[in-house]
């Protein structure tokens, strides 16, 4: 295979190779598969998807059975644009973990963004109808729905964000969902919802930007990129977001100075 996929297989290859090699005996210290990944999920959960990516790919080098990881890896190759190899991934985890319900959603977002719709409706209703029940499941039926334009998506999302497992963070993926689909206002008030959640996270104040900048709110907008900027050094997409914002007010003002120039 080509591409991020047979890099993934070569990472995972070569963690395994790390294993046979004593951490102690090069004093280091020993990362196991759980460790890898609390580290990605607080790369998640901080917008570094691709630090993400790697460390559920470690964490599945040392444990290949970890669920939560496969799944992990799919979602991260979707936030990062790969959807054609995230729907390869799904597929290579369905083989170990058949009619999974959470692999089935992350493919069913996958298919979405690759522009299947008709393989993304299939694994979305698979998906529900497999035991269990969680977020991620609902989640992908909103982004299915809002595709559409259907307003029941914002169902799907209420039902994501009730279930017992939902958190702050599922808020912001919501958020970034509606932001997909240039819903502003629900994408906002989703943003403001995960914020009195975790008012001190340096991404909740970064999505909450872009959703203060989606509905127009620019000045409130630089604020949240600012707060975002100075809660973390590892959020460079807030600063540029500053930067951009800052020149397209410094461009307004220059063209409203030369058009009242050209008026008179």
């Amino acid at each position: 295979m080509n591409g991020r996929f047979s890099r993934l297989e070569v990472e995972k290859q070569s963690t395994e190779t790390e294993a046979v090699l004593s951490p102690v005996a090069l004093g280091n210290v020993i990362r196991t598969a759980e460790s890898d990944m609390g580290s990605a999920a607080e790369a998640f959960h901080s917008g570094q998807f691709e630090s993400a990516l790697q460390m559920y790919t470690k964490a599945l080098g040392k444990q290949q059975s970890l669920l939560p990881a496969w799944v992990g890896q799919v979602q991260m190759l979707v936030e990062l644009s790969e959807y054609t190899e995230a729907r390869l991934w799904s597929d290579k985890a369905l083989e170990l973990f058949r009619n999974n319900g959470e692999l089935l959603a992350a493919k069913a977002r996958a298919c979405l963004y690759q522009g299947d719709q008709t393989a993304a409706s299939q694994c979305s209703d698979a998906s529900l109808e497999s035991p269990g029940c969680s977020p991620l499941r609902w989640q992908a039926r909103g982004e299915l729905q809002l595709s559409r334009g259907q307003p029941r998506a914002r169902d799907c999302f209420d039902k994501a964000l009730a279930d017992p497992a939902a958190d702050w963070f599922d808020r912001i993926i919501v958020a970034r969902a509606y932001l997909r689909f240039r819903k502003g206002t629900p994408a906002l008030e989703c943003a403001q919802a995960a914020l009195i959640l975790r008012p001190g996270h340096a991404y909740c104040w970064y999505v909450l930007g872009e959703c203060q900048e989606s509905v127009g709110w620019l000045g409130q907008a630089a604020v949240s990129y600012a707060r975002a900027s100075d809660l973390s050094h590892n959020l460079p997409a807030a600063k540029s977001a500053m930067k951009r914002l800052a020149n397209e007010s410094w461009t307004g003002r220059l063209g409203r100075r030369f058009g009242g120039l050209f008026k008179r």
